[in-house]
């Protein structure tokens, strides 16, 4: 049980001095950071179900063709 709150107390201890910090540029830095990973992950998912999307258009179109 000490272990688990010794890491704990670290966890936290790194967290407020992250927070406490002066400088407050890391935490913009970080925000903006996470935001822009964000936004292009987005992009990305949308890239691809529309790719899938248009496949299985056309593999339906496909098989209406041939009249299966």
């Amino acid at each position: 049980m000490s272990k688990f709150k010794n890491i704990f107390n670290k966890i936290k201890h790194k967290i407020v001095e992250f927070i406490s910090d002066d400088y407050g540029g890391n935490l913009v830095e970080y925000a903006l950071l996470l935001g822009f990973a964000l936004f292009v992950f987005f992009i990305i998912i949308g890239v691809i179900t529309s790719i899938l999307n248009w496949t299985l258009g056309l593999s339906n179109d496909f098989f209406n063709i041939i009249g299966g």
